[in-house]
């Protein structure tokens, strides 16, 4: 997804993926208790659905687009709880700690599996503990700027933040997020200074680009539509692997700096042990949802492409995520003691 930097020294990749592997088949219950029987006669009341960051954010809305097709599809309601704190630890935990009864789901981003566990330390393994179930959207990173700025080339840009060494200020949304990770990649990479400013949301570090605050923005495309859209903020290029169809004229990164793609992902799972029949039957039904016109249409609009994956091709995503994210967070600086 993302090549920068100096090789980082990994387990092989034949013992990081039985690893997985054998965490995956924790996951998903094996030798789970729960006959199939019982799992085609769930769900008989409410389900929880647990997001570790607060509302209004990306997580939140297509935490809440889903679930509301799930109530419908299932017959029960599946009901948002979002628990906030500790870098979205604390509501990752608070799902894991939850009976695996298929009774509270849990719907968060990958960077709770590859990032939050280098940068501290955890009372849970986000990779045991976790059962995939299906990934729900994909997105890429805007490298947006102030239209101040007199760039209009991401070229341009490298050449302008190597002549102002510590004088371009990018503004992230908490030390970890993709809005972080992803510019010190960057910086790394081409051996820019670039001062982080953080914020705690996307609205006031959108706020501060458009008033000249700071100079540069590189997170999630669906901060920034709205304010590209109406001319406040230039856009440069997107961190996808190809140009997107919202802005076709927009060129990828590794257009300017080759092999440098880096995407985030929202998915559901549910605690280790969670009946096999259970996790596919949301897995089906989540490949249906994603499928649907009109949520394709709402995720567009935001930026995002529509996934639906089955568990092994969520688990696949996230084995080949870690190579990439430790680089990432050793590139911000961030890997704990």
């Amino acid at each position: 997804m993302m090549g920068y930097g100096p090789a980082v020294r990994q387990p092989s990749s034949r013992a990081l993926s039985t690893t997985l592997a054998l965490h995956f088949l924790l996951a998903v219950g094996i030798g789970a208790p729960v006959s199939i029987a019982q799992a085609q006669e769930w769900p008989t009341r409410f389900v929880k659905v647990v997001v570790p960051y607060g509302p209004g954010g990306i997580s939140d809305v297509l935490a809440r687009i889903t679930a509301d097709r799930l109530s419908t599809m299932f017959g029960q309601q599946f009901i948002i709880e979002t628990h906030p704190g500790a870098n979205g630890a604390l509501g990752t935990e608070y799902a894991i700690r939850s009976p695996a009864d298929g009774y509270t789901l849990y719907f968060g981003g990958g960077a709770q599996l590859s990032v939050v566990p280098l940068m501290q330390k955890l009372s849970y393994d986000p990779l045991r503990d976790l059962a995939p179930i299906s990934m729900v959207a994909s997105n890429g990173m805007a490298f947006a700027i102030n239209r101040d700025l007199p760039v209009h080339s991401l070229a341009g840009f490298i050449d302008y933040a190597r002549a102002n060494p510590g004088k371009v200020n990018y503004g992230s949304v908490g030390r970890g997020s993709s809005s972080d990770l992803t510019p010190a990649a960057f910086a790394a990479r081409e051996g820019l200074d670039l001062v982080a400013v953080p914020y705690t949301a996307a609205p006031p570090a959108i706020l501060a680009l458009i008033n000249g605050t700071i100079q540069m923005f590189f997170g999630n495309i669906s901060d920034i539509v709205g304010p590209v859209g109406t001319g406040k903020a230039r856009l440069l290029a997107v961190s996808t692997a190809k140009r997107l169809p919202q802005f076709p004229d927009v060129p990828t990164v590794s257009e300017t700096v080759p092999g440098f793609v880096m995407i985030a992902w929202n998915a559901y799972f549910a605690p280790t042990g969670t009946s096999r029949a259970i996790i596919d039957r949301l897995a089906r039904a989540m490949g249906t949802i994603c499928r649907n016109p009109q949520v394709i249409k709402l995720m567009s609009d935001l930026g995002l492409d529509s996934v639906g994956s089955t568990p092994e091709q969520l688990a696949a995503a996230i084995r080949a995520d870690l190579p990439i994210y430790r680089a990432a967070v050793e590139a911000a600086g961030l890997m704990r003691k």
